[in-house]
């Protein structure tokens, strides 16, 4: 492989100090940092059905407009939510699904 003298080094110490099994997690870290420093966000999306790719770009240039931020997804479909989309953006969750809104419902039925 054609690495750079740093990422040599770099490997060589994880090697010798006994930490090469955090490589991934170093990996990982690094995307994060990259894309906090470029001004993206990382999202969640959990559909209930197959979403189009149209449809997963108009959500995404919604969403980028509204956040002034790029954003990108971490694409699932669970069709367990029967109907609507599960979404988290850092901090903040969006659950427009049906079977939140049916446990809604029957937690306000065994209150009442």
């Amino acid at each position: 492989m054609n690495l750079s003298k740093l990422i040599t080094n770099f490997l060589n110490v994880l090697v010798i100090k006994r930490r090469i099994f955090f490589i991934n997690k170093i990996f990982l870290s690094f995307l994060s940092l990259t894309s906090k420093k470029r001004g993206e966000l990382k999202a969640s999306l959990i559909s209930s059905k197959n979403l189009t790719s149209e449809e997963l770009e108009s959500l995404n240039k919604e969403l980028s407009l509204t956040m002034g931020t790029s954003i990108t997804f971490d694409y699932k479909v669970d069709e367990e939510l029967i109907g609507g989309l599960k979404m988290q953006i850092g901090s903040l969750m969006i659950d427009t699904s049906i079977k939140n809104k049916l446990k809604k419902h029957e937690q306000t039925m065994l209150e009442a």
